[in-house]
C-alpha cells in the first residue's frame, strides 16, 4: 500500500459528511481493515455513529466464494482431511478479516466448525506495515508531539503482532489452552464457572485450518444488536475478563462482542489467536486506578496513573497534572455511560499523563483496548448504567484474588 493510499484510507475513516465506505476499506487489504477496526474503538477521535459503523468490520467482512473455500481446504488441509466429515456446509456461518467459518459434521456425529485462513495475507500485510511505518516516521519528524499523545508506532506494532498471531491457527490452540489453564489453576480463588472454551480438534488442525466444537449459541454482538442481552450478563463478562486483565495480566487480546458466544448461562471465548500480556506495574496500577475510580477518589486515581508510568513525574509538575486531572473528571461522578464515556475518559486520561511528562510502556494499548470493548458493550446494551457503581460489586472479589495471587 503506497502512502497516497494511506492518506485516502484515513480520509475515508474521518470523512465528515458521510459514514466510511466499508467495501472500499476492505478492498485496500488486511492492514486497512485492521486500522479501521482499531478506529472503531476510538470514540475519543470519532463520533459514536462512525465507530459503530466501523465495528461492522469485526463480523461482516466479505466471504470467499464457495469454490475458493473448498480449494483452500484442498490446499492447506492434511491428506485425507475431508474423509473425517459426514458433511460440510458450503455457505459460511461467519466471516472475519482473515478467515471464515463453516459448519460441519464429523463421521461420529459431532457438530464442529472449520475455520480457514482466506488466503496468504502475510507477505502483503508485512509490506504494507513496513510502508505505513515509514510514512508515520515521516509525519512524526514534523509533528513529534504525536508520538507521545497518540503513540501511532506503538499502535501499529500492536496491530502487526496480533494480526500475525491470528494468521497462524496454532496460536489459537496454544492461547486458548493457556487461558483455560489459568482458569483451572485459580478455580478455588476466583469464580470463573461461567467461562467456557470450545473443544479443539488438534489432529485435524494446522497453521491454516482450525476445527473446533460448534457452539450452538448467539454472539454477544448479535445479542447487543437485538437488545436481548441483560445488564447482569454484560457485567459478568467484565467480571471474567477483569480477572485476567487486573489480576493475572494475561488476557484475550481481541475480546470484541463477536468473539464471545453465550450458550445458556455460559460464555465461550473464541478466536483466541491473539493473547496480550502486561507487566505487573501496569496490571496492578490499572486495577488500583479502576478501584479508586469506582468510588470517585480522583486524587488516588491520579496517583495510580503516575505509578503506572515507566517515567513518573514529581513536585510542581505533578501538582499541575493533578489540577488538570481533577478538572477532567469533574463531570464524571454518577454519570451513565451514555452521558460520559469511560472510553473517552480513559484516552483523555492517558493523553493528559503523557502531556504532563509521563511515559508508558507499549503494553498500555492492549489493556486500554480491552476496556474500550467492555465500555462499548455497556454503552450499546445498557446505556443508562452508571458503570462505576456497578463495578463495585466485583471489587472485593478482585482484592481477595489479588492478595492470594500477587502477594
Amino acid at each position: 500500500m503506497r502512502w497516497i493510499m494511506f492518506i485516502k484510507l484515513f480520509r475515508e475513516i474521518f470523512h465528515k459528511k458521510r459514514l466510511p465506505n466499508i467495501d472500499y476499506i476492505q478492498k485496500q487489504g488486511l492492514l486497512a481493515v485492521k486500522i479501521a477496526q482499531t478506529f472503531a474503538l476510538r470514540i475519543d477521535f470519532l463520533n459514536e455513529k462512525t465507530c459503530t459503523h466501523l465495528a461492522k468490520l469485526y463480523t461482516k467482512t466479505v466471504p470467499i466464494p464457495n469454490e475458493d473455500f473448498l480449494s483452500l481446504i484442498e490446499k492447506y488441509a492434511r491428506l485425507g482431511f475431508l474423509n473425517n466429515f459426514e458433511s460440510i456446509e458450503e455457505t459460511p456461518i461467519g466471516s472475519a478479516s482473515i478467515g471464515q467459518v463453516h459448519k460441519a459434521r464429523l463421521l461420529n456425529g459431532e457438530e464442529v466448525v472449520i475455520k480457514v485462513i482466506k488466503k496468504d495475507f502475510k507477505l502483503k500485510f508485512l509490506k504494507d506495515v513496513k510502508s505505513l511505518r515509514r510514512f508515520i516516521k515521516f509525519i512524526l519528524f514534523f509533528y513529534p508531539k504525536l508520538k507521545k499523545v497518540a503513540d501511532p508506532i506503538g499502535i501499529l506494532e500492536h496491530i502487526e503482532s496480533y494480526t500475525l498471531a491470528e494468521l497462524d491457527m496454532r496460536n489459537e490452540i496454544r492461547n486458548g489452552r493457556e487461558l483455560k489453564n489459568i482458569q483451572t489453576r485459580y478455580e478455588g480463588v476466583f469464580d470463573l464457572s461461567r467461562l467456557k472454551f470450545p473443544k479443539i480438534y488438534e489432529s485435524l488442525s494446522n497453521e491454516h485450518i482450525l476445527v473446533s466444537e460448534y457452539i450452538e449459541g448467539e454472539t454477544i454482538d448479535y445479542l447487543l444488536e437485538t437488545k436481548s442481552l441483560d445488564l447482569k450478563d454484560i457485567l459478568e463478562i467484565f467480571h471474567i475478563h477483569g480477572f485476567y486483565v487486573f489480576i493475572i495480566g494475561t488476557f484475550h487480546g481481541d475480546l470484541h462482542p463477536g468473539n464471545i458466544i453465550k450458550k445458556g448461562n455460559d460464555f465461550y471465548f473464541i478466536d483466541t489467536g491473539a493473547i496480550s500480556t502486561v507487566g505487573k506495574k501496569i496490571q496492578l496500577g490499572l486495577f488500583d486506578f479502576m478501584d479508586n475510580l469506582a468510588y470517585y477518589d480522583y486524587s488516588n486515581c491520579a496517583i495510580a496513573l503516575n505509578d503506572m508510568a515507566s517515567k513518573e513525574i514529581y513536585g510542581s509538575q505533578y501538582e499541575r497534572y493533578l489540577e488538570k486531572f481533577l478538572k477532567l473528571y469533574e463531570d464524571f461522578k454518577n454519570k451513565t455511560v451514555s452521558e460520559v464515556s469511560l472510553t473517552r475518559k480513559m484516552m483523555e486520561t492517558i493523553k493528559l499523563g503523557v502531556n504532563s511528562g509521563m511515559t508508558f510502556e507499549k503494553g498500555m494499548f492492549p489493556i486500554i483496548k480491552s476496556m474500550m470493548y467492555l465500555d462499548g458493550m455497556v454503552l450499546k446494551g445498557a446505556p443508562n448504567t452508571i458503570l462505576m457503581v456497578e463495578m463495585r460489586t466485583f471489587l472485593e472479589e478482585f482484592h481477595k484474588a489479588n492478595e492470594v495471587i500477587n502477594i
